[in-house]
């Protein structure tokens, strides 16, 4: 039974770990980050509309601001963070193709130049989809309500077991650099990794990985667990 590494954090990694079971794969679940919620704070000021790029933006916002903030139209990046929103209590919700760059077309699509728009985010982001609604004429608020920290894992090599992983799912650049760290661990044998397929969610993921294991990288044709899975189901 193939042994498949679940580098999410929780609680969506048991989530997928079940998924795994499910399809015959043996999953090895070791989150390497966790999100925590942070004390956020919104501007004064009249917004337009909210966008969310992640599921933690709404699992993680307190929920006064939540409350605060229904009225408003919000656009999600994908499918998964609109489900989120209606489930808080949002009503109109418009969701975007899955990705930063699909998100900010729908908002410069949908807002008129000069639209003031609140970004719900988490304080590790990349800054591409704001410099772009920036650049393309609409103002937006940053509020930070998550924050991305590593796991101390200390028993990180324990828990991957004595059997190398024949396949790992990673999710973000922060977790493709937690996984080269813990490769270089003396403690973890030389071949461990030798032979691992390594499933990216975008390329930036798999470019951040070393250049042994680009060659074993494949990205999925979208940003989403789903496409992950089936990269795993071709292997």
């Amino acid at each position: 039974m193939a042994r498949v590494l679940v580098t999410r954090p929780e609680p969506g990694a048991s989530l997928t770990a079940r998924r795994l079971e499910a399809m015959g794969f043996s999953p090895v679940v070791l989150p390497l980050s966790e999100t925590t919620p942070l004390a956020a704070k919104v501007s004064p000021g009249e917004y337009d509309a909210v966008t969310i790029t992640s599921v933690n933006a709404i699992r993680h916002g307190a929920p006064e601001l939540i409350a605060s903030l229904i009225d408003l139209p919000i656009y999600a990046v994908g499918e998964k963070t609109a489900r989120a929103a209606k489930a808080a209590g949002f009503r109109d919700v418009i969701a975007a193709a899955g990705d930063g760059e699909a998100l900010a077309a729908l908002l410069l699509e949908a807002l008129s130049p000069g639209a003031h728009v609140l970004y719900l985010a988490g304080r590790v982001r990349r800054s591409d989809f704001e410099k772009m609604v920036r650049t393309h004429g609409l103002a937006v608020t940053v509020c930070e309500t998550y924050d991305t920290v590593a796991i101390d894992r200390q028993d990180a090599v324990k828990m991957l077991g004595d059997a190398p992983i024949d396949a790992a799912l990673v999710y973000s650049v922060f977790a493709a650099k937690a996984l080269i760290t813990l490769s270089e661990r003396p403690e973890t044998p030389v071949d461990f990794w030798q032979n691992t397929r390594f499933l990216c969610l975008s390329s930036r993921i798999q470019k951040s990985l070393s250049n042994e294991w680009k060659k074993r990288a494949s990205v999925s044709e979208r940003p989403d667990e789903q496409a992950l899975f089936k990269l795993l189901a071709a292997l």
